[in-house]
């Protein structure tokens, strides 16, 4: 939707008031455009929010500025809400394997954001740098949208790695790097990895190591494809996975589909330069 500037101005006018707590005829430059962002991050919000954007908002036959910020900056709540809902389900169990950027970020970070984020005068600040690398990009995303998409990536990732004994992607991730614990690095995607090498070369998961025969049937299985192809073998393993493994998830499988690019194209090149070991834990 697009507004006139002259629609939101009675918005941020309203906001100033509120900030000031109307002690203040006047706001600095930088604060009257940090609120006019406010005022328009809760307009995406509710164009992009299932719940209301389907509500008819007209008044004399043209749309309501007002009412349409009113009701993003319930949904900017409503979301709030949700990630934090979120949250508190998964940190009782939640498991870094010994990460500290996966740490970090989410058992200390996210409490912050939940501290100190301003949906009313601030909503489109999330805060925090998010420097856990999930495997969905959110660095586009500002504001508890940030948050929530951050927060959703997490949950796929521990209910990935709860159908897997910690021992086993301690050892993929060790075999990975003996410093992983200090680098910053996706772990979902390194274990997937893994995983998909062993169904590659017909082993064991949970089994250490290949047998020579196991690699020469990976090898063998990598060479046979172009990298495009083998890119939707590999979605098919997945897929294969989610569905014996996770009940078919289509979202966790999504997600995790969202790394073969990269390993599909990292995963020629070690086969090419006899390198298997710096991607998988040979």
């Amino acid at each position: 939707m697009n507004f006139e500037t002259e629609e939101l101005l009675p918005i941020v006018a309203e906001l100033a008031d509120k900030y000031t707590g109307k002690e203040s005829t006047s706001i600095t430059y930088e604060k009257a455009r940090q609120l006019m962002e406010a005022v328009l991050y809760c307009i995406h919000e509710y164009e992009t929010d299932p719940v209301k954007s389907q509500e008819l908002l007209t008044m004399d036959g043209k749309t309501e500025a007002k009412r349409i910020y009113s009701l993003g900056y319930e949904a900017v709540l409503r979301n709030v809400k949700e990630a934090q809902i979120l949250y508190n389900k998964i940190i009782p169990d939640f498991k870094y394997y010994e990460n500290w950027c996966y740490y970090d970020t989410f058992a200390k970070g996210i409490p912050s954001f939940f501290l100190y984020y301003d949906p009313r005068f601030q909503p489109q600040n999330h805060i925090l740098t998010l420097d856990y690398p999930v495997l969905y990009p959110v660095n586009s995303l500002r504001g508890i949208d940030a948050i929530s998409a951050f927060v959703k990536c997490v949950s796929l990732e521990q209910g990935f790695f709860g159908k897997m004994p910690d021992e086993y992607v301690l050892h993929v991730l060790k075999a990975y790097s003996p410093d992983h614990g200090e680098l910053i690095i996706n772990l979902a995607g390194i274990v997937l990895r893994n995983i998909l090498g062993c169904r590659m070369a017909g082993k064991r998961v949970n089994t250490q190591g290949y047998t020579p025969g196991e690699l020469e049937r990976l090898i063998n299985y990598v060479n046979r494809n172009k990298t495009a192809s083998l890119e939707q073998e590999m979605e098919g393993l997945v897929d294969e996975l989610v569905r014996s493994v996770y009940d078919g998830q289509d979202e966790m499988g999504n997600y995790l589909k969202a790394d073969l690019h990269d390993y599909c194209f990292e995963l020629k090149n070690a086969v090419k330069n006899q390198c298997l070991d710096s991607i998988l834990a040979i």
